[in-house]
């Protein structure tokens, strides 16, 4: 390590955040059992329906069975797909054996980028040398794939399905790119509500975007098209206004959580009161109904690791860090007595909040999680106070040995831990003894958010005085500008996510839920970091995200 000279009394200020302009806004809508149980009604009478015309037909032949991938795609980008998932499951385990007979004489561009978007999503590695029928003799793509807007626009998010091998899909990312964005600026070219697909497809690809936001952004899209099932919309109707009411429920509990808490009646100056962005950020990770308390729990890890966080990071001197680490250690309520001020109130607050969790594991047969639960959170403090160190003492680590370190430090892993365990009886111990052992999708994801969040945050923590930066030390090891350090940071991520998708493929001896957690930590990732921070800046994105899911009327 290099030693650089630092003022190591400098403490960096909290941010000042405008109040939640949300406020009371949830806390005084309200919701009766009722209102549950009229949308349950309605939507049991379509389920039914909804899986006699995909999932149940006389004959397997190759037709019948693209029919189906086509619908169980509908149903996924509509956020209905947890209803029918045996029967999606059965379906392309079915399909997939009859691989080379369904895509034999496909020529449709639409039809095969969803086939393949939705084999990967389930696990079954179709090949992308499928895609080389779409190839002139010079190796070029043909020019009449110009000519159909919604097949270029499925074989663009086709892409970010590719892996390390999939080279055609890395010849295909400046094709359909080049052919795309300027769609994106006419509006003459398209109807609307295609436009505005392909607008959202740019912004963040379906793969890479939490499941809710698809679901609302693609039930405005299909029901502007004309071949739509009606059945089906209606189904999703019903379905996103009761994940709303589901929704508004869960901010109430923790709002209420929250502002009883005996934490927040001294907090420190300038801290700010971020439970809709906690909640919000636990959504992106889990948005169905049946992990409502997964989500509240963590919410109310958000809510404590950001104090953690924070407090270590402006409220502490080293020595002062070192004490309240080796107290984490320790995890003796009665040992906290060595600490001060808001460094003894965070390492309460966190014991607090894991007595709570200790309590909900009880009542599942479960106690085993908080022992993992605990040395997860042990490992971020000390990455913690790594970065503290280099930040304020004049240590400049490595490049590569700050990303290992800053992916701990910025809760990667406990946030992983914690939506496994709010996945509740699916998860078992050795999912994980799985994520202890750092498997390399659990490890690259860890580094690609604190690579993402550290070049959306660089301005800020240079202004602060804040050295402990990822984009920062690229330039420094390597004596490059800023523009060409975020450059190769980028690449990185999107190697990540081809080395993340690589792995799902591959991956056989974890379940579909949970390897799901680890996948959805990478698309929170993305919602919170891309061209917006969305987690401090409350009138960007996060504002357009909220307004759609939990404020805009779903008309029925």
């Amino acid at each position: 390590m290099e030693v650089v000279k630092i003022d190591q009394k400098s403490y960096i200020k909290f941010s000042k955040l405008l109040p939640s302009q949300w406020g009371d806004h949830f806390l005084n809508i309200s919701i009766t059992d009722s209102d549950f149980a009229v949308l349950a009604r309605e939507m049991e009478v379509l389920k039914p329906k909804v899986r006699k015309n995909i999932f149940t037909f006389s004959s397997r032949d190759k037709d019948a069975m693209k029919r189906n991938i086509l619908s169980i795609h509908v149903l996924d980008s509509l956020g209905l797909a947890y209803i029918f998932e045996k029967e999606i499951v059965e379906t392309l385990k079915y399909a997939f054996e009859k691989i080379d007979e369904l895509i034999t004489d496909e020529n449709d561009l639409y039809t095969v980028s969803i086939m393949f978007r939705v084999f990967r999503t389930y696990g079954h590695n179709m090949l992308s040398d499928v895609f080389n029928r779409f190839k002139r003799n010079d190796g070029k793509f043909k020019e009449s794939l110009l000519e159909d807007v919604k097949g270029m626009l499925s074989f663009y998010e086709a892409v970010h399905f590719r892996t390390t091998t999939d080279h055609i899909l890395d010849e295909a990312l400046p094709f359909t790119l080049d052919y795309l964005e300027p769609l994106a600026t006419v509006s003459r070219a398209s109807p609307p509500h295609i436009l505005m697909h392909i607008q959202n497809a740019l912004y963040i690809p379906q793969h890479q975007k939490g499941q809710v936001l698809v679901a609302r952004e693609y039930l405005s899209f299909y029901e502007e098209e004309k071949d739509h099932d009606d059945t089906i919309l209606k189904l999703a109707k019903l379905n996103l206004k009761s994940l709303q009411l589901h929704y508004i429920q869960e901010l109430k509990i923790i709002t209420k959580w929250w502002r009883g808490l005996d934490y927040t009646e001294n907090l420190p100056p300038g801290f700010r009161e971020r439970t809709i962005e906690c909640w919000f950020t636990g959504l992106m990770i889990y948005f169905e109904p049946q992990f409502s308390l997964g989500r509240i729990m963590l919410a109310k890890f958000f809510l404590m690791f950001t104090f953690f966080d924070d407090a270590c990071d402006t409220s502490g001197s080293i020595p002062e860090v070192e004490s309240m680490v080796n107290c984490l250690e320790r995890w003796d309520s009665e040992y906290t007595e060595n600490l001060q001020g808001h460094m003894k109130t965070a390492l309460e607050f966190a014991m607090y909040l894991y007595k709570e969790y200790e309590e909900i594991l009880k009542s599942q047969g479960r106690s085993f999680v908080l022992e993992k639960m605990i040395e997860e959170l042990k490992i971020a403090g000390r990455a913690n106070l790594d970065l503290i160190k280099w930040a304020r003492a004049g240590q400049m680590p490595s490049f590569d040995e700050y990303v290992e370190a800053g992916g701990a430090e910025i809760g990667s892993y406990a946030t992983m831990a914690c939506s496994i365990m709010g996945l509740g009886k699916i998860s078992k111990k050795e999912d994980f003894e799985w994520l202890l052992s750092r498997p390399k999708s659990v490890r690259y994801l860890a580094n690609k958010a604190r690579l993402i969040d550290d070049i959306m945050d660089f301005e800020e923590d240079m202004n602060k005085g804040y050295t402990a930066n990822a984009l920062n030390y690229y330039m420094i090891q390597h004596g490059v500008t800023k523009e060409a350090a975020s450059r190769e940071l980028h690449t990185m991520i999107g190697d990540i996510n081809k080395i993340v998708n690589e792995e799902c493929l591959m991956t056989t001896n974890i379940s579909r839920p949970v390897l799901s957690q680890v996948v959805n930590f990478g698309r929170m990732v993305n919602i919170l970091y891309t061209s917006d921070d969305v987690y401090n800046h409350r009138e960007g994105k996060l504002k357009d995200y909220l307004t759609a899911l939990l404020v805009d009327p779903i008309h029925l």
